[in-house]
């Protein structure tokens, strides 16, 4: 069990992957500022990805994510230093 002080992240390499997943895409052809909704991750696919970081202690909101839909968003706001 994680100790209060372990506060999971996602770096910028495993967004990219988990979002190319979704997408079926190669992680190589999602840009960081691309725009992730003009690619294909409709509200199930995104719901989907929020659910698996969820599962793994991320703490991730779908709006946070929906309102910024790109990998350099999502990596400064899920990446804690």
């Amino acid at each position: 069990m994680a100790t209060p002080d372990a506060t999971p992240t996602l770096d910028l390499d495993r967004l990219r992957a988990d979002v190319a997943d979704a997408l079926g895409e190669p992680p190589a052809d999602i840009g960081d500022a691309d725009d992730l909704l003009d690619r294909g991750l409709d509200s199930i696919r995104l719901m989907s990805l929020v659910e698996r970081w969820r599962a793994e202690g991320v703490d991730v909101g779908f709006i946070d994510l929906a309102e910024t839909p790109t990998l350099e968003a999502w990596s400064r706001l899920l990446t804690r230093s």
